[in-house]
């Protein structure tokens, strides 16, 4: 998903990707004198002193070639000028390997042509869910590893709450208020909830509206501060503040 100056585009990785060395210069000329000004990062646009500069960056795992079989960490370019690089990224998989090798850099051949400037890009999953940065997980480097400890993790339930009994949640969001983390949830008897993390102990619970449409149910979210947004018609948003003395 590529977020331009005047609107979305989504591209899967199936169509629209377009590689360097199938598309000739005397195309991507052509392609150019048709616009009013240059698009491109090739050697023309720097000939008429064209003013082009990187606007947003975004590391993602994707496929950074169309005959890919795997997904792979890349960095997504975007400039003033619409045009869209794709820079493959070879990242050594083990810990302390990365302490030695170099990680390699080299330009995958994929480059999209847009007609804006490029404002941000962001990666959904094939089920439309929006995939977060990536991030590097934290390892503790003076841990003792005991050998006769199995090294398979197993998730343990440490916490336990029964949010509602006669109705169900429609919406739960996790949110900082007062400068810790809650989760946040509203449910279709119109209680809004707040859970303290990890304990899940509660700390709000407010009857606020009933669900009389389901527009509502579609379109409420919390944010952090305490605060819900929702539709309350096609044409107006409701804002609503929750807070509770601690």
């Amino acid at each position: 998903m590529l977020q331009q100056l005047h609107g979305v585009s989504m591209y899967s990785h199936e169509e629209q990707h377009t590689h360097a060395p199938a598309c000739s210069w005397g195309d991507r000329d052509s392609r150019e004198n048709s616009f009013s000004r240059s698009r491109s990062s090739s050697v023309s646009s720097i000939d008429r002193e064209t003013k082009e500069a990187v606007t947003t960056l975004r590391f993602m795992e994707s496929f950074a070639r169309k005959a890919d079989a795997a997904p792979m960490p890349c960095l997504w370019v975007g400039t003033s000028l619409g045009v869209v690089l794709v820079i493959a990224l070879s990242i050594p998989p083990d810990h302390e390997e990365r302490q030695d090798e170099p990680v390699t850099v080299a330009p995958s051949g994929s480059v999209l042509m847009l007609k804006g400037s490029v404002l941000g890009f962001g990666s959904l999953a094939c089920g439309g869910a929006l995939i977060p940065g990536p991030y590097e997980a934290w390892r503790d480097p003076h841990a003792y590893e005991d050998p006769s400890r199995p090294r398979k993790r197993r998730l343990t339930c440490l916490f336990e709450h029964n949010i509602t009994e006669s109705s169900f949640v429609l919406r739960a969001d996790v949110v900082s208020i007062c400068n810790s983390v809650c989760l946040a949830c509203f449910c279709a008897n119109g209680h809004i909830m707040a859970l303290s993390l990890p304990s899940l102990r509660p700390l709000l619970d407010v009857n606020y509206l009933p669900l009389t449409d389901m527009r509502i149910a579609r379109t409420f979210c919390f944010t952090n501060r305490g605060q819900a947004l929702y539709l309350s018609s096609p044409t107006e948003v409701q804002r609503i503040t929750y807070s509770q003395e601690m």
